[in-house]
């Protein structure tokens, strides 16, 4: 039997809105945020089959059955969950790894765990920021005047010295290839492993699912270059994400962004209540285009 990782059933489910789904079998009329109809699961003449777009789940209000996308294919055509992923993979054109295929299982496999790689990275980051070593970036913080709130909604941080990440997830059983892969750390001409971000404020990039994808590092001193942005790679495409979109999908708005520069002109302007602002994805160090800062 085939086996997918958590992310990419979570990235399959994503990817098919349960509105249009369940419209294939259920003639859903919109009320107010959420969408009803007639369940399909017990006989009724009033509508008490409630499917919400904002939160991806349905709920009938007369027989108690619910659930998210999967739950709703299985129950309504009577499949196992395994063949509910596949159908939804299918419809959504995500291409599924096999057992048989072990490349694309591989693939899988090392991008679960990049993703992993990033989460205990932010993790890092965002701790040190708080410690006394951290002066200069605490200090630009309190200059650009953002607020607790904002730098735990945007999880902001600030990288160590020369390779304290690398011993960080070396403790943590990350094997090398695991961590290269991720772009935070490069190995030098001497076979040294060396962080890539040293001494810069960090902006988590994340997805819409909120996965740490990549990251934004911008220097507090003279130095050059005045950002590094991570590499593509097998879990980061900068022209499939937006930054602070995981931010503005908690606040519901989709339907409408407002695209702006750079990380800094998304997190001011949030900070100051305009939540639906994202910022394109650029590349790193050799890229054209200026940042506000």
């Amino acid at each position: 039997m085939p086996r997918y990782s958590d992310e990419l059933i979570e990235e399959v489910r994503q990817t098919n809105d349960i509105v249009d789904v369940i419209s294939q079998y259920v003639h859903l009329k919109r009320s107010g945020r959420n969408y009803f109809g007639l369940c399909p699961f017990h006989n009724e003449k009033s509508p008490s089959f409630s499917v919400s777009p904002d939160k991806q789940i349905f709920h009938c209000f007369g027989c108690g059955v619910g659930g998210n996308v999967y739950t709703f294919l299985m129950k309504i055509e009577g499949i196992s969950f395994i063949e509910a992923v596949q159908s939804l993979a299918e419809r959504a054109n995500i291409q599924l790894p096999t057992l048989e295929n072990n490349v694309d299982t591989a693939k899988e496999i090392l991008k679960s765990k990049v993703l992993k790689v990033n989460e205990i990275a932010a993790n890092f980051y965002h701790e040190n920021l708080y410690l006394p070593e951290s002066k200069i970036a605490q200090d630009y913080i309190k200059k650009r005047k953002l607020t607790n709130e904002t730098l735990k909604a945007f999880k902001i941080g600030y990288s160590g010295k020369f390779d304290e990440l690398y011993h960080k997830l070396k403790k943590e059983g990350f094997e090398d290839t695991e961590i290269l892969e991720s772009g935070l750390v490069n190995k030098n001409d001497k076979g040294q492993y060396i962080d890539r971000y040293r001494n810069r404020l960090m902006f988590p990039i994340c997805d819409a699912r909120g996965k740490v994808i990549a990251f934004g590092g911008r220097v507090l001193d003279d130095s050059k270059p005045k950002y590094i942005n991570s590499p593509e790679n097998i879990a980061y495409s900068k022209g499939r994400n937006l930054f602070g979109l995981n931010v503005a999908k908690k606040q519901g708005h989709l339907k409408q962004l407002l695209i702006v520069e750079g990380y800094m002109d998304v997190i001011s302007l949030h900070q100051r209540g305009i939540t639906n602002v994202v910022a394109p994805l650029r590349n790193s160090t050799n890229s054209g285009t200026r940042m506000v800062t």
